[in-house]
Formats: structure tokens, C-alpha cells, sequence
């Protein structure tokens, strides 16, 4: 599982709809007026954490939780979960294959492409011309897993 330091983010940039681009498309940049100014946004600099072993305990204690998990998602839509039972090496482990899918050839990545939500494991793009005026880029893949 190693890796040297200069590759260990995601390749960027090399989607076969992003390949061909030399600045930033127009729609994805958000006017000035419209960015968030982060020093008014306090409120959201301390992220919700929430320690979801509290969700094995007695009854009450489960209720508490989840109402807990319940008005992070209604007041700020994230959270960070600690005590989640996933060990370090398994972390790990996710993260090296992340970066590993991303480092694939566009061509092996695209037999993964689809905007099906309700694919288990999926890649995909915010690349959607004409549907917003102005959109968040991103590429991702997204697999979805039952413990």
C-alpha cells in the first residue's frame, strides 16, 4: 500500500469530459456576491460530532442519538461520527483503493459512469451542461455498502 507523497490525492482533470478543458467552465464559477464569506459563517466552523457507539446503549440513550443526528442534519447537513467501529487500517486501506480508482484510465473508469443513484457502485461528474447556471464541480465515485 504504498504510495509516494506526490500522488496521494486524486488525479484531477482527466475525465473524459474534463480532459479537453483549459480554464474552469463559466458555470462553475460562482460570482462574487454570491460566495460564502467565511468569517460570517461562524457557526458552521465547529462541526456536530456525534459518537454513534451511543447507539448500542439502553433505549433512551439510542433515542437521544438519533434525535441528536436528526437536528445536525436539519441545522448544518453534516456531521463528524467518531466511534464508528471502522479501524484505522480498514480507513486506510478505503482511501489507498479510492485513490486508486481515480489514478485508472478515463476509459476503465467510464464502465462505472452512470447517473443511476441506485447503483451500488458508480462515477459519475457534476458536468451537466445546461441544467443549472451555476454548478459544483466535482467528480466522484460512490459505492454504497450495508455493514
Amino acid at each position: 500500500m504504498e504510495r509516494d507523497a506526490s500522488s496521494s490525492s486524486f488525479s484531477k482533470l482527466d475525465s473524459a469530459q474534463e480532459k479537453s478543458l483549459s480554464c474552469v467552465p463559466q458555470q462553475y464559477v460562482i460570482p462574487l456576491l454570491h460566495r460564502p464569506d467565511l468569517l460570517e459563517a461562524k457557526e458552521y466552523a465547529n462541526v456536530a460530532v456525534i459518537d454513534v457507539a451511543a447507539l448500542k446503549k439502553d433505549s433512551a440513550t439510542r433515542f437521544h442519538t438519533i434525535q441528536e443526528i436528526r437536528n445536525v442534519c436539519r441545522r448544518l447537513g453534516f456531521f463528524q461520527v467518531v466511534n464508528h467501529g471502522v479501524s484505522e487500517s480498514v480507513l486506510a486501506e478505503t482511501l489507498f483503493e479510492a485513490s486508486n480508482f481515480f489514478d485508472l484510465p478515463t476509459k476503465e473508469k467510464l464502465k462505472l459512469m452512470s447517473n443511476d443513484v441506485h447503483k451500488p457502485v458508480r462515477y459519475g461528474t457534476s458536468l451537466k451542461d445546461g441544467i443549472h447556471k451555476v454548478q459544483f464541480w466535482r467528480v466522484f465515485s460512490n459505492t454504497m455498502l450495508t455493514p
